[in-house]
C-alpha cells in the first residue's frame, strides 16, 4: 500500500477505486460510489484502511473536489 501525498486519490486504493468508475459504465458509477460508502458506514467488526480510503475518495466526488490539491 502507498500514499504519495495528502489528497483523496494520493494512495494506492484511492486511485484503485478511480480506475474502477472511469472503467464503469456511466449509468454504473453512482452504484459504485454508493457501495463504497455503505461499506465504510456499516463495517462489520473495524474499517479497514482501504475502505476507509475508497470512502474518502468517493466522498471527494460528491463535494467535488476530487484533487484535494488546489
Amino acid at each position: 500500500m502507498g500514499t504519495w501525498n495528502i489528497g483523496p486519490f494520493d494512495n494506492d486504493a484511492a486511485a484503485d477505486f478511480g480506475d474502477d468508475l472511469d472503467e464503469a459504465a456511466r449509468e454504473e458509477r453512482e452504484s459504485i460510489i454508493r457501495a463504497v460508502l455503505k461499506r465504510a458506514a456499516d463495517p462489520a467488526d473495524y474499517l479497514d484502511a482501504s475502505d476507509g480510503e475508497r470512502a474518502m475518495a468517493a466522498a471527494a466526488l460528491i463535494v467535488g473536489q476530487p484533487t484535494g490539491n488546489g
